[in-house]
């Protein structure tokens, strides 16, 4: 079992798809742990998002994101270049839907979807310092802030009854697919 809190977001994540009252197909790519003495003598694929879900008939090509922060860095660290282009380029595909799922953790546990194009169209405002934009919210040239997803994300209600969380996912898929976007 994992400790680390983007992975725990991750397996709740993975056991509500399995536990859902509509059935759904969920996949997560594994992350090929290379022990930090061997790191720099090998060369390792990268994987292109974390997983992929499938549900009435539509592919969801996901990178799942976690933090206690009130907002998301653009980083290299954080978010990586290949993973922005290849949601992109799936996204290029009939009945495939990509984006971000984001995980604010504090203090309610804030769940939402990004589509990718919406998140390159934020991201191109935001590091370009564009003036003219339709954001009610501050728009930040470094990261993607809680109240900026709240503006342009579906948001993924979840329930905690215990001690783990389970996230309705049947509703944000109907409103995925209600709201696809066709091409980047």
């Amino acid at each position: 079992m994992a400790t680390n809190e983007g992975k725990l977001f991750e397996e709740d994540f993975q056991k509500s798809a399995a536990k859902s009252s509509e059935k759904i197909f969920f996949t997560r790519i594994k992350d090929t742990f290379i022990p930090p003495d061997l790191r720099n003598r090998i060369r390792v694929t990268k994987n292109d998002f974390d997983c992929m879900m499938f549900a009435r008939n539509h592919l969801f090509t996901i990178e799942l994101k976690s933090t206690k922060q009130k907002s998301i860095s653009f980083d290299e660290s954080v978010i990586k270049q290949h993973q922005i282009d290849k949601l992109a380029e799936a996204n290029t595909y009939e009945g495939v839907i990509s984006g971000f799922i984001m995980n604010f953790r504090e203090p309610e546990n804030k769940v939402y979807f990004i589509h990718i194009e919406d998140f390159l169209k934020y991201q191109n405002i935001a590091q370009n310092q564009i003036k003219e934009h339709t954001y009610r919210s501050k728009v930040n040239k470094s990261s993607i802030p809680l109240a900026i997803c709240e503006e342009i994300g579906i948001e993924i209600k979840g329930v905690k009854p215990k001690t783990r969380w389970k996230y309705r996912l049947i509703d944000f898929i109907a409103e995925a697919i209600k709201n696809k976007k066709t091409e980047v």
